[in-house]
């Protein structure tokens, strides 16, 4: 089973079923994706402080002399490229042989192949803080925190993008190439509302 955001993120509930991504690919994107960004300065500070425990059950450790340094630009581009293909197989998964249409789709072969083979240019990735990380939020009478939420979303010409927030900082990338202008146009039409809560939140 593949986790759509890690579970030493706190993700125990968004998870592809066997099948819909190899082992091969499952491992790879463990060991040389997930894990780095994982290990950073910054990731290792938030988790901590928030005591979001591994697989393990154990806390990361940070240092009081560490700079908090963010993950790798690129490697956080192909983190968030890899779940965005992910949540694509996600949502459509009550849709028969989605899965096989998605493999198929040679529109989403240059993110596949960045994503899984570090192939090409960055594709750049627009980030922004969404809400304080200690957030707490109420719905009647219950209170919680949230540890990550995803969607996408066509802007009006048309052009699929994925929206992941990470501890109250919001990702987006553009599915269909490296380039931002029809998510920027999109923020300025909407008011800069965030897309996750213009169509819903996951």
């Amino acid at each position: 089973m593949e986790h759509i955001v890690p579970e030493s993120l706190g993700n125990e509930e968004h998870m592809l079923p066997r099948g819909v991504v190899c082992d091969s690919c499952n491992n790879y994107f463990a060991r040389k994706i997930e894990q780095p960004v994982l290990d950073s300065p910054m990731m290792r500070l938030l988790r901590n402080d928030r005591k979001i425990q591994n697989k393990r059950r154990h806390l990361p450790t940070f240092q009081q002399h560490e700079p908090p340094n963010l993950p790798d630009y690129r490697l956080m581009s192909r983190f968030i490229a890899k779940a965005a293909i992910e949540v694509l197989a996600f949502k459509t998964l009550s849709v028969p042989e989605s899965n096989m249409e998605i493999v198929d789709k040679i529109e989403l072969d240059a993110l596949r192949g960045y994503a899984r083979y570090n192939r090409g240019e960055t594709w750049p990735f627009a980030y922004r803080t969404l809400y304080l990380v200690n957030a707490i939020f109420g719905e009647g009478s219950m209170y919680y925190e949230v540890l990550h939420e995803f969607d996408l979303f066509y802007t009006d010409s048309m052009e699929l993008y994925f929206v992941l927030a990470i501890l109250g900082v919001e990702f987006v990338i553009n599915l269909g190439g490296p380039e931002l202008d029809g998510y920027q146009r999109w923020l300025k039409q909407h008011d800069y509302v965030s897309p996750l809560y213009k169509h819903g939140m996951a």
